[in-house]
């Protein structure tokens, strides 16, 4: 079953030429720009523009950029940046906003647009509700744009003038993006104690985003980086989500090259997920956990937001150095705001992503690694050596077709585990006394609902699961 997209807090996602068009883009775009010039009440708002590396992005971006000229716009072209950089720039240099085209983890046909206000966060839900009226308004123009750039012989990408950035006289002069982003990560860091270890890092880039500021980033943290897929055309050379099932030849490196730490990226380098020293690639879960661990361990008794379905090993860890956890809906805006309300020092999702405030208001992949790093060289471990000192859990996650009304689902799991602690901010989540937990919540991508579950033992999941399926099932 085919769905057609609806722009989410997620942004817009679809198969490019499918379900995500020109017609598509161009409504979404002028609606986002509506909304932007009544939100900044200005009639000339400056809108950084900047895509993670697929393929489709540099025409989708001509796009965007024809679209944007006929509405007095002035437009920064950052090209191919990643979404934490892109965010950091918007809060740096003051712009009105951001249109960042992406399909974050999804397949490589895919694309997407996410729209960012001029407080450097990405659309909430109430914000995409005004864009989505401002669609009804927008006219629809056909308008066909050119072909992808070059590689030249050495493999390296190519980017001429008129290939990838536009020379037009709503253009402006183009920052050092990446530089700026990295530099402000270093100057938060315990960059003497990471440059002493000398660390030697393998880093899957998955020829995407991430190409333009990891080099420069480990140079300046003192690093030996051994490089994978890191030519930015968008030809990804396996799935892009960063899952342990994708990731086989980021291990391979680490083990064979002797690294003492790998690290893969998703295509917009939001998602970070952590390789230990033997090519193990460890949960997801763990970056998050690292990053929260670093922070507090140095900053106690502070707030931490996560959301519902991230893993108790995070929240255990806040409970030790004596700070408040706060948990939200499933969506990375939804932890901003947060950490906002909260006064939070540092938040993310289970799904690979740390936010820090202090520093971008993102999910940044490359804090998540300067974090990891920080923590291990500090405390002189290896990854595996820090993994074992952290709370263990067991995650389990699946999904399910949606055969009824989720209300009549939720109904019968409160039922039968009437035991558990319900909660219900977003979908439904059931605690039990042993520290287990379901969560279960509608997909907003897929006509599926998504299963999550955690507890102390493999078989215990495995329990949770089995007996969630047999009670929908009767």
């Amino acid at each position: 079953m085919t769905i057609q997209p609806k722009l989410q807090v997620t942004g817009y996602r679809g198969i490019w030429g499918e379900t995500l068009t020109e017609e598509i883009i161009r409504k979404f775009v002028g609606a986002y720009i509506s909304f932007i010039k009544e939100d900044v009440k200005k009639n000339n708002p400056t809108i950084l523009i900047g895509r993670d590396g697929r393929e489709s992005g540099l025409e989708i971006k001509k796009i965007i950029i024809d679209k944007l000229s006929k509405t007095g716009v002035n437009l920064i072209d950052g090209d191919i940046l990643p979404t934490p950089t892109i965010l950091f720039a918007v809060r740096k240099h003051k712009y009105d906003g951001a249109i960042i085209i992406t399909a974050s983890h999804n397949p490589k046909e895919y694309n997407g647009i996410k729209f960012v206000t001029n407080q450097a966060l990405l659309t909430n839900e109430a914000q995409v509700e005004i864009i989505k009226k401002y669609c009804e308004e927008e006219n629809i123009q056909d308008v066909v744009f050119g072909s992808l750039g070059s590689r030249d012989g050495d493999g390296q990408r190519e980017f001429s003038t008129e290939n990838s950035r536009a020379s037009k006289n709503n253009i402006l002069d183009i920052p050092p993006f990446p530089k700026e982003h990295a530099d402000a990560i270093i100057s938060n860091i315990n960059l003497e104690a990471i440059r002493a270890r000398k660390f030697k890092v393998a880093a899957d880039m998955i020829n995407a985003s991430a190409c333009v500021i990891d080099p420069y980033l480990f140079e300046q943290l003192g690093a030996e980086l051994i490089p994978l897929n890191n030519i930015p055309d968008g030809k990804f050379a396996h799935r892009p989500e960063p899952a342990v099932e994708n990731l086989e030849d980021i291990g391979h490196l680490v083990k064979e090259s002797g690294a003492d730490i790998g690290f893969a990226h998703d295509p917009d380098a939001d998602r970070l997920v952590i390789v230990d020293e033997t090519g193990k690639v460890i949960s997801e879960d763990y970056t998050l956990a690292f990053g929260v661990k670093n922070i507090l361990s140095k900053h106690p008794g502070e707030n931490v937001v996560m959301n519902l379905s991230t893993s108790s090993m995070v929240s255990d860890i806040v409970e030790k150095y004596h700070g408040k956890c706060f948990r939200t809906k499933v969506g990375e805006s939804n932890v901003l705001e947060g950490i906002q309300k909260n006064k939070a020092i540092i938040g993310g999702e289970g799904t690979s992503g740390v936010i820090y405030p202090a520093i971008n208001t993102s999910r940044d992949g490359f804090v998540s690694l300067s974090f990891a790093l920080e923590l291990l060289a500090e405390r002189k471990q290896t990854v595996s050596e820090c993994v074992a000192t952290l709370p263990k859990y067991y995650m389990k996650r699946d999904k399910w077709p949606v055969s009824e009304n989720l209300n009549d689902i939720y109904q019968k799991l409160k039922t039968h585990f009437k035991d558990a602690e319900v909660n219900e901010l977003d979908g439904l989540r059931l605690d039990f006394s042993d520290k287990s937990w379901l969560h279960i919540r509608p997909s907003i991508t897929e006509p599926i609902i998504r299963l999550f579950g955690e507890a102390k033992t493999p078989e215990r999941v495995e329990a949770l699961f089995n007996e969630a399926k047999l009670t929908l099932n009767s």
